[in-house]
């Protein structure tokens, strides 16, 4: 006989009982979104589905892991915290060494430059649906704070584009790196800590 188990509580549905695993994936979906949670793990009989992106056509045991939207969000952002930790220093330093570095060199460290970018870029973009949905009173100034850090990367991206190191290392320094420090600090004075009253409210 066939099982679905949803964080540690067997499930049980209504009318027949689901023999497609993508169709209980879907069922669950539904139900775990308007419980403000979302599957983190979907292991159909000991494989992650989800993680491996293709379903079986049949199941003995599924075994879903759940979070909600706020832990979600929290781990994200600690994640992303611990990640982006030493990397203003390192910002302040590209900045500064712009100008006195060869421009070959400077392209050729674009790649590495973008990929420390990423973590904090996608962390802020995963933070606006959030902030749309639940309206915490961080909300605005996250979304102001992503507007700007899009739109300094764009000119960061121009300035390689052109070759322009003056404008580079200028748009570093009056804004993205003021922009990284005002949102890791938003983080750690207003995100985390209402995150953490949330999921401790809820456990």
């Amino acid at each position: 006989m066939s099982k679905v188990i949803a964080d540690g509580e067997e499930v049980s549905f209504d009318g027949d009982y689901p023999t497609d695993p993508s169709h209980v994936y879907e069922l669950l979906m539904g139900a775990l979104s308007e419980q403000g949670r979302v599957a983190v793990k979907f292991i159909v009989d000991g494989e992650d589905a989800v993680a491996k992106g293709e379903f079986p056509e049949s199941f003995q045991e599924i075994e879903v892991l759940s979070l909600s939207h706020d832990e979600l969000t929290l781990r994200l952002i600690v994640e992303s915290m611990d990640q982006m930790g030493s990397l203003e220093p390192e910002f302040v330093a590209y900045a500064r060494n712009i100008l006195t570095t060869p421009w070959s060199e400077v392209i050729k460290r674009m790649q590495e430059f973008i990929k420390k970018v990423e973590p904090f870029a996608d962390l802020l973009d995963n933070l606006g649906p959030y902030a749309q949905t639940y309206e915490p009173p961080w909300g605005p100034t996250i979304t102001d704070l992503s507007v700007r850090q899009a739109e300094s990367l764009g000119v960061i991206l121009k300035s390689f584009e052109q070759s322009n190191p003056t404008c580079l290392s200028d748009e570093l320094m009056i804004n993205f790196i003021p922009i990284f420090k005002q949102t890791q600090k938003l983080f750690k004075d207003s995100v985390v800590p209402f995150l953490e009253e949330k999921v401790k409210d809820s456990s």
